[in-house]
């Protein structure tokens, strides 16, 4: 899917999980996430794709099930350190689980996308694609951006 595509559904499903888990989204936890979204996302992507003969493809140490996690975790946990000492505060065990959800949720969402795509993902060392969709497909874009949107929506109204 494309980058915009990504980054909506990936916010929409972060700030969902913070008002499902009764955090409000407070300041800090909404500069969290959507920080969080950005970078997670063009984390993935960066470390995630390379080119062999003119096509891209994904590596599996960032579009597998069991390592995308690890990148979203980290990015999550080094950007609430951040956050925390920025913000004059001490780390939280709460925050720290609050994080470590969001650094998960917005990993898989990314891998949710592009299971998708031709590229498909990495179950294993084996390639996973459901639909086998083009990444700029229109109306699967148009859906999950939608589905993103909408998830907004509910955790912010």
């Amino acid at each position: 899917m494309k980058a915009l595509t990504h980054d909506v559904f990936s916010l929409g499903a972060g700030l969902y999980l913070v008002y499902r888990i009764g955090q409000l989204p407070l300041l800090p936890n909404l500069l969290l996430v959507v920080w969080l979204t950005i970078s997670t996302n063009k984390l993935i992507d960066i470390l995630g794709h390379t080119s062999k003969g003119g096509l891209a493809l994904r590596s599996f140490w960032t579009h597998s099930i069991f390592t995308a996690p690890i990148w979203g975790i980290s990015a999550a946990l080094a950007s609430l350190y951040q956050l925390d000492v920025f913000l004059g505060q001490t780390m939280s065990w709460n925050r720290v689980m609050l994080a470590v959800g969001i650094g998960a949720v917005l990993s898989y969402s990314h891998l949710l996308l592009d299971s998708f795509t031709e590229g498909g993902i990495y179950l294993g060392r084996r390639r996973l694609a459901i639909a086998h969709l083009r990444y700029n497909n229109p109306v699967a874009n148009g859906a999950f951006t939608a589905l993103g949107a909408i998830l907004i929506l509910a955790a912010l109204v």
